[in-house]
C-alpha cells in the first residue's frame, strides 16, 4: 500500500474529484413494511396496559435517523420512557455527550442509556434497569399502583438489538442467556413474546417486539444510513447501492479507514473500481453464459459489495458514527488525520 502520509500530501487534489452529493437510484426500496408489523403494532397497542415503562432501542450509529415517530407517539406519552441506543462499541466514545445534549435539547429526550449487548461488563446495561426502575417508582402507575413487579416494554426498527438487548440483560441479572432467538439480520422477531423475566430484585420482566418501520422514511439519506446499518435486509435496497453510499458518505466525511483496510492505495469515490479491487483481491468471481452457449469468467461484484458491507460493520473500517453530521456541537478532536488513516 503507499504510504498514507505520501497520499495525505495530496489529499485536497484527492478530494477535488470526491463527488459532491450522491445520486440516489430510482425505484430502489427503502420502504418495508411487511405484514408482520402491522400485526406486531396492533399486539404492542394490546399490551401498553399492562407496561410500565418502554424502552426504544436505536442504533447508536444512528441515533437521530430512522426512529419511527408513530411508536413514539404512541408509546411514550404517557409511561417513563428511555432511549437505548444499542451497539455503542460501534462509535467513538466521544461523541456520546453531543449525542445526548442534541437529543435534550431537539427531541425533549430526558433519559438516554448507551449499550453494547455482547459485553456483560457494559455499565449501560445496569443502567437501563436501574433507570428504569426509578422512573418507574416516581411515576403514577395508575391500574397497576398494587402490582409487584416491573414490565417494561421494548420497540424500535428492526435490527437494533432489541432481543439482544433482553439476552444481556438477564446475563447481567440472572446469568442466563439465550431466551430470544438473534440474528444479524432484520426481521426476525414477528410477534410480542410473552414477558420475559430479566431481574429478580427488583423483578423486572421484559417484552420484546418485532422492528417497526416507519411505513414512511422521509428521505432516502435517512433510508440509506438505515439500509447501511441492516435496518433493511440488504438485497432489498441492493448491496451494491448501499455500499455506494457508504463509499460516497467515508470521502465526504474523511473516514479513510476503509482504505488500509482494503489494501488500497488513496481513497477512491468509484464504487467500482474499489468492489473490481475486492474481487480481484479474493478472487471472487462469477461464470455467466453467453449466447453461444460457452461460459465467461466476470468479476463477483455482489460478493464484493458484501464484503464491504461485512468490514464496515464490523468496525473495519474504525468506528464510525454516521449521523455525526447531524450533531449540534460536534466533539473537538484531538487526532489527527494520521489517526484515522491507521
Amino acid at each position: 500500500m503507499k504510504n498514507p502520509v505520501r497520499w495525505q500530501a495530496i489529499l485536497p487534489e484527492i478530494k477535488q474529484k470526491f463527488r459532491e452529493q450522491f445520486i440516489f437510484p430510482e425505484k430502489k426500496a427503502t420502504q418495508w413494511f411487511p405484514g408482520h408489523m402491522n400485526r406486531g403494532m396492533k399486539q404492542m397497542e394490546a399490551k401498553l396496559k399492562s407496561v410500565d415503562c418502554v424502552l426504544e432501542v436505536h442504533d447508536a450509529r444512528i441515533p437521530f435517523s430512522g426512529r419511527n415517530p408513530n411508536l413514539t407517539r404512541s408509546f411514550v406519552a404517557a409511561k417513563p420512557y428511555i432511549l437505548v441506543l444499542n451497539k455503542s462499541d460501534l462509535i467513538p466514545l466521544e461523541y456520546q455527550p453531543a449525542i445526548v445534549s442534541t437529543l435534550k435539547a431537539r427531541e425533549n429526550i430526558q433519559h438516554v442509556v448507551f449499550t453494547n449487548s455482547k459485553q456483560d461488563t457494559c455499565p449501560g446495561l445496569r443502567e437501563v434497569t436501574k433507570k428504569a426502575t426509578q422512573l418507574i417508582t416516581e411515576s403514577e402507575r395508575y391500574n397497576r399502583r398494587d402490582v409487584v413487579g416491573f414490565n417494561l416494554m421494548v420497540f424500535g426498527v428492526p435490527n437494533v438489538g432489541k432481543s439482544s438487548l433482553i439476552n444481556a440483560l438477564r446475563g447481567v441479572h440472572m446469568r442466563k442467556r439465550s431466551a430470544l432467538q438473534v440474528a444479524p439480520e432484520a426481521g426476525l422477531t414477528k410477534n410480542v413474546h410473552e414477558r420475559i423475566r430479566v431481574s429478580n430484585s427488583p423483578a423486572v420482566y421484559l417484552f420484546d417486539t418485532p422492528g417497526i418501520m416507519n411505513p414512511k422514511i422521509s428521505t432516502m439519506e435517512i433510508g440509506m444510513r438505515l439500509a447501511s446499518c441492516a435496518s433493511f435486509k440488504d438485497h432489498l435496497v441492493g448491496e451494491e447501492v448501499v455500499v455506494d453510499y457508504l463509499l460516497y458518505w467515508l470521502n465526504k466525511n474523511e473516514e479513510f479507514g476503509y482504505v488500509s483496510s482494503l489494501g488500497l492505495e488513496a481513497p477512491n469515490d468509484n464504487i467500482m473500481e474499489v468492489l473490481f479491487h475486492i474481487a480481484v483481491q479474493r478472487n471472487l468471481r462469477i461464470k455467466i453464459r453467453q449466447v453461444e452457449g460457452t461460459y465467461k469468467e466476470y468479476p463477483d461484484f455482489k460478493s464484493a459489495a458484501q464484503i464491504f458491507l461485512m468490514l464496515f460493520r464490523s468496525t473495519q473500517f474504525g468506528k464510525i458514527l454516521l449521523d455525526k453530521d447531524l450533531i449540534d456541537r460536534p466533539p473537538l478532536h484531538s487526532d489527527t488525520l494520521m489517526a484515522k488513516l491507521h
